[in-house]
Order: structure tokens, then sequence, then C-alpha cells
């Protein structure tokens, strides 16, 4: 799943490439199959503390390896491994746990779009934490990110709305916490941390907090199609997309080029969910998702942002 930084700082532009452009292609593509995978495990009896527990320690297990051999912790001291054990548990563990819920209660495409509200909770923690002046497009990125969500939650049916209330709460939640991705994150830049400082101690505490919490040998393995999704949820929902966009963009990609081929999450997510679980998909709900993917990169046809997983 990609994240969406509007800086206040000046950015320097990236030279497009169309190498970076598939490599970031793949990603999207990879991030969008994730509800798929979170289904057929709820379908199988999987709980979603199993399943965001078996995610985060396969990608924990990973992103360690994968740390070490890259010499990506060394110079970090206590305090600062404290710091990203905090931040990791605030934002990551909120995402994956909230969005694994909504994904539960909603369908996946509902459940990707109101995840896709992150960028509009950005822009109002960023001037209540940071003082950040919210400029006419901003503003009108938030109401056109607010009128999409309405339209792909279907406001326009009371008794649909009632019905979901559940799952729009949590896919709001998942939205909150995955905004904190940026509002911590840009703490943690200012600090001095790496990008991959910033992504890999984080995961690693979530993988040792769901240690605890939903203990490895408690999850489920009924069979080869509930170990395939395990697997599929950490390596193809957050590992090789986080490989993938990270080598796209060292490419020199233009920011708001990789901000457009990374929308293709949400719609990935909604076509498979039509055509594999045969989601009810409208009219108004397909207009909401073209809406809400307009609010979401209206700021970077201004200026470049910067984009992290």
């Amino acid at each position: 799943m990609i994240f969406i930084v509007f800086p206040s700082e000046e950015v320097i532009p990236m030279k497009k490439t169309t190498l970076g452009a598939v490599y970031i292609l793949i990603a999207a593509l990879m991030w969008g199959a994730f509800p798929m995978f979170n289904r057929i495990l709820y379908a199988s009896g999987v709980t979603v503390l199993q399943a965001v527990s078996a995610r985060a320690v396969i990608a924990a297990a990973v992103y360690a390896v994968w740390g070490f051999a890259a010499g990506t912790f060394r110079g970090l001291k206590w305090r600062d491994f404290a710091f990203l054990f905090v931040y990791g548990l605030v934002s990551v563990l909120g995402t994956y746990t909230f969005y694994a819920l909504a994904i539960r209660e909603l369908s996946g495409a509902m459940a990707s779009m109101l995840l896709y509200t992150a960028p509009a909770f950005v822009i109002l923690f960023n001037r209540i934490f940071y003082g950040d002046r919210i400029t006419p497009v901003k503003l009108a990125a938030l109401l056109i990110s607010f009128a999409g969500c309405c339209l792909v939650v279907r406001i326009y049916d009371p008794a649909s709305l009632t019905l979901n209330f559940k799952g729009i709460v949590y896919g709001l939640l998942s939205g909150i916490c995955y905004s904190l991705l940026t509002v911590i994150g840009r703490k943690a830049y200012a600090r001095g941390y790496t990008s991959l400082q910033n992504t890999f101690v984080p995961a690693i505490a979530v993988g040792l907090a769901m240690c605890v919490i939903t203990p490895p040998w408690t999850i489920p393995f009924t069979g080869g199609t509930v170990i395939l999704c395990y697997l599929a949820i950490g390596i193809i929902g957050s590992v090789l997309p986080y490989f993938f966009y990270l080598k796209g963009l060292s490419t020199g990609i233009d920011g708001a080029a990789a901000i457009l081929l990374a929308n293709l999450e949400p719609v990935t997510a909604t076509v498979l969910g039509y055509a594999i679980f045969s989601d009810l998909l409208e009219w108004p709900q397909i207009l909401g998702i073209v809406v809400v993917l307009a609010g979401s990169v209206l700021p970077s046809l201004k200026k470049s942002p910067q984009a992290a997983e």
C-alpha cells in the first residue's frame, strides 16, 4: 500500500523513466491484490488477529534479515529503537488491524478506498501538529475526497449505510492510522533516520508485538491454501511491493507520476473483488472511486510530493 506525503518543503523533481513506472505499477498491483488473500483466509475461518499476526511476523522476519544484511540498523541507539517501535505500534499496527477489520466487514474496494482517505487526514494533522497552511488546493482535495468517499460507502442508500456502519468506521480508522505513518514519519525523518530504518524498525516492532498478542503457534495451518495466503499477505502484501516501489523511486521517476501509478491499488482491489467475489459495484460507487483518486492526486498537480510505503 502506497502512502502519499504532502510536504511543505521544496522537493527536488525526479526524472520519469519507463522502468521506474513498471516497478511502481507492479507494486500497486500487488498491494491491490492484498484484500483478496485476506478474504480467502476469513472464509477459511482465520480471525482478523491471526491474519494480522501472520502478515506482521512474516514481514518482520524478512525485514530483519534484509536490515541486518544491508547494515540498516547500524548507528541506531536504544532511544532510536524506542521511538521507532512506538511509531510502528501506533501507525503500522493500527493500519494493519483496522484495514483487516474493514476488509472483513466490507468489500475489498470499499475498504481500500476508505484507507485512501489518509491523505486528507495528513493535511488536517499537519495543520494541527506542524502548523502547515491548508492551501485552496489542499482544501479542494479534502472536499473532493470526502465527497468521493460518501459515494463509495453508498451514502445515497441509508439502509446500506446503516448495515455497513461498523465497517465504515474501521475503514476510516485505518485511514487515520495510515496517515500517522507520514505525520509521525515526518518527525522520524527530521531526526535523521533513513527510509529503510523508518520502515524496517517499526515493522519489526509490530511483528514482535503480534508474537505476544497472537503467537504464531496459535495461528491455524489448516491446509495448503491457508498457508499460501499467509505467505501472500506477508510477501505480496508487504515485502515485495515495498521493494518494487523503492526500486521504482530509485530510477528517478517523477513523484506525481509515481502517485498516479500507485493509485491503481484500489482500482485493482475493486476489479478483483468484482471478478472473484461478485462484490456489488454500482455506478455511483465507481464515480466515487474516480473522485477519491482525483482528490488524492490534486495536490501533486501543483508540486511534486514524496511518496513512501
